[in-house]
């Protein structure tokens, strides 16, 4: 199974988490873009056991990445996420963790 197409997730200081639709885990990228998603650069990768409420949890208050958020909302960028659902946490942990190797997420912390 491959990324879902980029959804909205913030723009102009609105929060979009009401077109979620995977209730299980999956794999995620968050980035900026454009409002209508063209040129979306990656900037946060991660994994969930419960895609729904994770991006729920980003859509409401940013959770831990919304000072990062705020700021780039503020300078006109939009918020796009999009995700892998997985057969499990852990599968998804590993595809994170495989990306992570891989790339270079600015938002993210480097794995030790």
């Amino acid at each position: 199974m491959g990324w879902t197409k980029p959804r909205l997730l913030a723009q102009r200081r609105m929060w979009f988490s009401d077109f979620l639709d995977h209730d299980g885990p999956a794999c995620y990228e968050i980035g900026t873009g454009g409002p209508l998603g063209g040129q979306i650069q990656w900037h946060y990768i991660g994994e969930t056991c419960n895609e729904r409420r994770r991006m729920s949890d980003y859509g409401q208050c940013g959770s831990h990445l919304s000072k990062t958020i705020d700021w780039h909302v503020r300078q006109g960028w939009t918020i796009y996420y999009r995700a892998v659902a997985c057969p499990t946490k852990e599968a998804a942990k590993q595809m994170q963790d495989n990306l992570l190797r891989r790339y270079t997420y600015d938002w993210n912390q480097r794995l030790p």
